[in-house]
């Protein structure tokens, strides 16, 4: 579709520019669309997280600590770099997508060529997940109606351990709502880890953890009549029971595990997305 196709297709548009990063001399410049460029760039970026598997976390094994010893230079490690910003706006929607790359730099020793690793695996997924987003974006376009895109990255944590960053999105159209995605990385081995890798083998953490989470459901709900959950033992067929194996998560600026539930996933829409914290005790005993 040529540039005026898509204008006429939009209703005019008020505002249409990409802001990009000279990675060489640390500037921006802008781009008008109108310099033949394609409206609809591939957002080329990515975040990535990082803490550490080493970890503050209770039960720290004598491997992490050697790895915490090796890690001779820390400085700034992981951090994020913007890399492009997209903005469109027509009378009908607007976009905003500001996506950052993770990069590593000011360390030294035996994490380092993981953590360069890691961070490219998962820059790669936050631009598949970006070019989605992008891609239905553009085809609700063509379908009139009114509709927005927003997507930011945010360091989360990032202490001697930890480097964590959430990507979020927020739609408004016909399946409104806003998600997130958090991507955790250990300074000390420098890869991603998952919430499996937190404990031991064997430990059933998910059962555990649920039992856990529903308790602090129930106690909500008692304190604030306001709040309410989908239990599957309240009778709600599709309620929540158990996190998933690949349960979204992050550790917090204190270590502390904390659980991410989406909007709409454990609750009403209207409670947005909910988190809880895991006492340290619980997570101090799957880890033996």
């Amino acid at each position: 579709m040529k540039n005026t196709d898509l204008m006429d297709a939009m209703g005019g548009i008020k505002t249409e520019y990409i802001v990009e990063a000279a990675a060489s001399r640390g500037q921006k410049k802008v781009i008008p669309l109108s310099a033949k460029r394609k409206p609809w760039v591939r957002l080329v970026a990515g975040i990535a997280a990082a803490a550490a598997f080493s970890v503050a976390l209770p039960n720290t094994s004598p491997q992490v600590a050697n790895a915490m010893q090796n890690l001779l230079v820390v400085g700034n490690y992981f951090k994020l770099v913007t890399f492009r910003d997209y903005h469109y706006e027509s009378r009908k929607h607007s976009a905003d997508i500001s996506v950052d790359k993770v990069a590593v730099s000011g360390v030294t020793g035996p994490a380092t060529k993981e953590a360069k690793k890691s961070s490219q695996a998962v820059n790669r997924e936050i631009v598949q997940e970006t070019d989605r987003l992008t891609k239905k974006f553009k085809a609700s376009l063509k379908k009139g109606g009114y509709g927005s895109l927003t997507v930011k990255t945010k360091q989360v944590t990032n202490n001697r351990y930890w480097y964590v960053v959430k990507l979020t999105a927020v739609q408004t159209q016909a399946d409104s709502g806003e998600s997130s995605r958090y991507y955790v990385f250990s300074k000390a081995s420098g890869k991603q880890v998952k919430l499996g890798d937190l404990f031991k083998s064997g430990s059933n953490y998910q059962k555990a953890i649920s039992q856990n989470i529903i308790k602090q459901m129930k106690q909500e709900m008692k304190a604030d009549k306001n709040k309410s959950y989908f239990l599957k033992e309240n009778g709600n067929p599709d309620g929540f029971s158990q996190i998933k194996k690949k349960q979204q998560f992050y550790i917090n600026k204190k270590n502390q595990v904390v659980i991410v539930f989406n909007q709409g996933e454990v609750g009403p829409m209207s409670m947005g997305s909910q988190s809880f914290v895991l006492p340290n005790k619980l997570v101090a005993k799957l880890q033996r």
